[in-house]
């Protein structure tokens, strides 16, 4: 897996070394077939939902007119399936779980650091202007990248996936009592991880992560022994968190929010809401496309063309509007309506596992309730956004859904509070 990885992220870089690739991720899952002694995967509850996921997969690939979009989502989506594959063969205790989590936090560095040397910084919200004007822009150029650089919003979504992990953690260290050193080094790692997504300007980003916060902190209070001290902590600032957002809701008014709805080209606090317009209009034609190709889909990746064919799409022709906006319409547009329902049946019952395993394992409760959050974190962001199926921060989402189903299956998730040795 590790071979074939960035030849799959990178798909068009050489296409020769594609097809083999992909030649070879076939291989690996037919060697069952080929080779009798060699072992089927272990069984999971996902199975039925990962085969109707790679039809309706297969039919976003078929069904599309523009294979040079199609074929990097296509790649990364089979390289997703791949690699939750491989770990559901491959990790087979606890040692070799902890061994995952950390690849996943490798590759997840790498994502931000790529993100953060090739973005396209933005000015958004007043105060924050002068601090991104000094950071350096497009320091790097990344094959099959946007030709203004990585997106600060995506960026932002790419963050979301580890922040609330950082803070789950912090929130285990209440009852593991780490070293001075050790709660330190989390606390920077933490930091630097909200600081740059603070100087993303992602408004998107920043709800997200106040969302979020209430759900982590729900999760571990769900996980937690009944006596636990801890759980009416969590209990407590969670109901907190819900009284501050409605009280928040309550003072802002229906009749604002209605008029931002209405009118977002208007300063606030944060800047202009205009890009909510925008986000109207390509929302209004996703849903459109949606009720014309209800069963295929698109194709995978194709709408940001395939809207302009066949709408009237009140966006500027030289603007790639590169994405539906939203996580949900996207899956629906790559793959059908019938692939967004085996897509949140995946995520739901990823949830309801990890869950369950959470509450059974004192020790690998803050990674897992870390993950679970960093899950409800890119949904939250992928109301109003997305990182879309297929591209190449997605492929932490699957590497987090073999966390969850390996986690699972183990048996120190079962009546075992104390980690490996």
């Amino acid at each position: 897996m590790t071979a074939v990885t960035p030849i799959l992220l990178f798909p068009t870089f050489n296409p020769i070394l594609t097809a083999l690739a992909l030649l070879l991720v076939a291989l690996l899952w037919l060697l069952p077939l080929l080779a009798r002694p060699w072992p089927w995967p272990s069984l999971t509850p996902f199975d039925p939902l990962l085969l109707g996921w790679a039809i309706f997969l297969l039919v976003g690939i078929l069904v599309t007119a523009d294979p040079d979009l199609t074929l990097p989502k296509a790649t990364g989506l089979i390289l997703g399936l791949a690699v939750w594959r491989f770990m559901n063969r491959a990790v087979s205790s606890s040692r070799l779980w902890l061994m995952a989590l950390a690849v996943w936090g490798g590759i997840g560095f790498g994502f931000v650091l790529l993100g953060v040397l090739s973005a396209n910084w933005v000015n958004k919200v007043p105060g924050l202007a002068d601090i991104v004007a000094r950071l350096p822009e497009r320091l790097i150029v990344l094959p099959e990248s946007p030709e203004l650089g990585v997106h600060a919003n995506q960026l932002a979504g790419t963050l979301l996936f580890f922040v609330p992990f950082l803070f789950s953690v912090l929130i285990g260290f209440y009852e593991s009592r780490p070293s001075p050193w050790k709660l330190l080094g989390y606390l920077f790692l933490t930091g630097t991880a909200v600081a740059l997504l603070l100087l993303t300007q992602s408004r998107t980003g920043w709800l997200a992560f106040a969302g979020v916060l209430l759900l982590l902190c729900l999760f571990w209070w769900i996980a937690l022994p009944a006596a636990s001290h801890l759980r009416r902590i969590t209990g407590a600032t969670a109901g907190g968190l819900g009284i501050i957002t409605v009280v928040g809701l309550t003072i802002a008014g229906p009749h604002r929010l209605q008029a931002i709805w209405r009118d977002p080209a208007q300063e606030s606090a944060i800047g202009q809401l205009g890009s909510i317009g925008f986000r109207q209009e390509v929302w209004r034609w996703a849903i459109t496309t949606i009720q014309d190709f209800p069963f295929t889909g698109t194709g995978l990746g194709t709408f940001r063309v395939v809207v302009r064919r066949f709408y009237p799409l009140n966006v500027s022709p030289t603007y790639d509007i590169a994405h539906a906006h939203n996580i949900f319409l996207q899956t629906a547009l790559d793959v059908g309506l019938p692939g967004l329902i085996v897509y949140l049946a995946i995520i739901g019952l990823a949830f309801y596992l990890g869950l369950w395993a959470a509450r059974r394992s004192a020790w690998a409760r803050p990674y897992l309730i870390g993950i679970l959050s960093g899950l409800a974190a890119i949904h939250l962001f992928g109301l109003t956004d997305a990182i879309a199926p297929g591209a190449k921060p997605h492929l932490l989402l699957w590497i987090m859904l073999g966390l969850i189903t390996t986690g699972h299956r183990l048996a120190f998730l079962v009546n075992n509070s104390h980690p490996p040795e």
